[in-house]
């Protein structure tokens, strides 16, 4: 004779199986699936979109491929990433690329993150290069804090010292998250 079980009792004990395995794998959750929406992006500042931040300051000439210190200066760029306004932005990684052949001075990149006021900023990393005959010689940083919030945004400060020195590019690596 053989026992008949009923459909009922089959469909739920696939049910309990189905779900037991999905809890067993590690079923996503909604800290998982934002997570899988995280876009990683690249963008390129090149020397021609470096500002000075004053008349006094003593160089050459920015040719747009390359911004020739002969002296001190200061210069700015904003960095220009897609942000909807909704999410976060995280500053992963920022790479300088420049020629420094002189051994008392230094190129350097400061990552700034201001406020809507404009009132206040944050250091959130930098980089100097050395002297060095490469080129071009990148040197890089790990920015901390990372995390660009609504209504911030974040900039590139440069400084150059003495002659011999040439900026071509930043490179800024972050992600978004929505």
């Amino acid at each position: 004779m053989t026992s008949r079980i009923p459909r009922i009792r089959v469909l739920a004990a696939a049910l309990a199986l189905t779900t037991a395995s999905a809890v067993a794998l590690g079923a996503a959750t909604d800290a998982d699936a934002d997570q899988s929406r995280v876009t990683i992006h690249r963008v390129t500042i090149p020397a021609a979109h470096f500002q000075p931040t004053s008349s006094q300051w003593v160089y050459s000439t920015n040719y747009g491929s390359a911004l020739y210190s002969t002296g001190t200066g200061y210069f700015t760029a904003p960095i220009p990433y897609s942000y909807d306004g909704t999410g976060h932005v995280f500053i992963t990684r920022v790479e300088v690329i420049a020629y420094d052949n002189d051994v008392g001075g230094a190129v350097c990149v400061t990552l700034q993150r201001a406020e809507p006021t404009g009132t206040a900023e944050t250091a959130m990393g930098y980089s100097c290069t050395s002297d060095s005959p490469l080129v071009p010689q990148t040197q890089w940083f790990t920015p901390a804090p990372r995390r660009v919030n609504a209504g911030q945004r974040a900039y590139l400060k440069v400084s150059t010292a003495n002659a011999n020195m040439w900026l071509y590019a930043v490179r800024v690596t972050y992600t978004t998250n929505p």
